[in-house]
């Protein structure tokens, strides 16, 4: 999918996502002389990471903002990201942004490179502001963005010279969006113009001549298996019956957890657009137990 473009599908089993993977464009600052479109910040700061709640890390990320700018309000989108799962975090991102107000800065922080020399970046797009590590992390909230700026930040010219090796949560990207949030920094005054290095790490949907082929994503808390398969991308129509293969599997699709039968492995259309597949009073992940990634057959009826 090319950034500023609609989904384009490829036939012959390519996928039909191009602007993924090693296809990629980059995204980066707005051509000179035009015109920012995302609006000021409005005072609206999220954060999601893979830190989970047991230990102090999200507390702690809190009170720094809290303690420079009290103003900013806080919201978590979540902190339960599998562990360094840069997938996880993208597809979450991208999916939760859009029920936040325009001018809501994002913090996000999944970041197994912390410490290497990715890069630290802030983006401005779909009406939005997002802070975090230059992995693939904030591609993908900019591959239908028709305006996308990228500044690589500049941690000396904001006076971040205290930053640690192993927790740039703490020490930068939650200083960096607090300070954006609250506005006491513009974003141009973030660093220079720059471009995304890595792309979404989320695979794309491959068109066969009679089905789609995409992959589990994530596990929600029920045991719900998340695919890439976007309904609006591969169904003709909303509510159009589709069947599901998985692993050897072979699934109806219901509209509600409702319509199964109880125990029934089925695929539906979940809240966030993705297809799902989930087991009626139960856990799809337990009964299939299927490695990150699996692939996923979808055959529209």
């Amino acid at each position: 999918m090319v950034a500023g473009g609609c989904p384009r599908r490829v036939e012959d089993g390519a996928a039909y996502e191009s602007g993924r993977g090693s296809m990629a464009s980059p995204h980066h600052a707005l051509a000179p002389g035009a015109e920012r479109m995302t609006p000021p910040p409005c005072g609206l700061l999220t954060l999601l990471t893979d830190f989970g709640l047991t230990d102090p890390f999200v507390g702690v990320m809190k009170g720094v903002v809290c303690a420079a700018e009290p103003q900013v309000r806080i919201l978590d989108i979540t902190h339960g990201i599998r562990p360094g799962s840069i997938v996880e975090g993208a597809f979450w991102l991208e999916r939760s942004y859009r029920y936040f107000p325009a001018g809501t800065v994002h913090c996000a922080v999944v970041d197994p490179g912390v410490g290497s020399a990715r890069a630290a970046v802030a983006v401005a797009a779909q009406g939005h502001y997002f802070v975090g590590p230059d992995n693939g992390l904030l591609a993908e909230v900019t591959l239908h963005a028709p305006h996308v700026e990228v500044r690589q930040l500049d941690v000396e010219a904001l006076g971040l010279r205290q930053v640690s090796h192993t927790f740039h949560g703490r020490d930068l990207f939650c200083v960096v969006a607090g300070r954006l949030a609250a506005s006491k920094v513009g974003f141009e005054a973030l660093g220079p113009l720059a471009h995304l290095a890595v792309p979404s790490p989320i695979p794309g949907v491959v068109s066969e001549a009679d089905h789609f082929v995409g992959n589990v994503l994530t596990v929600d808390h029920f045991g719900n298996l998340i695919t890439s398969l976007r309904a609006a991308e591969v169904l003709p129509a909303s509510g159009t019956p589709f069947r599901l293969e998985i692993g050897g599997e072979w699934l109806r699709s219901v509209r509600t957890f409702a319509d199964a039968e109880p125990g029934e492995l089925v695929a539906l259309i979940g809240s966030f657009d993705a297809v799902e597949i989930a087991v009626r009073d139960g856990s799809a992940f337990s009964r299939l137990r299927p490695t990150p990634g699996a692939s996923v057959k979808l055959f529209p009826s």
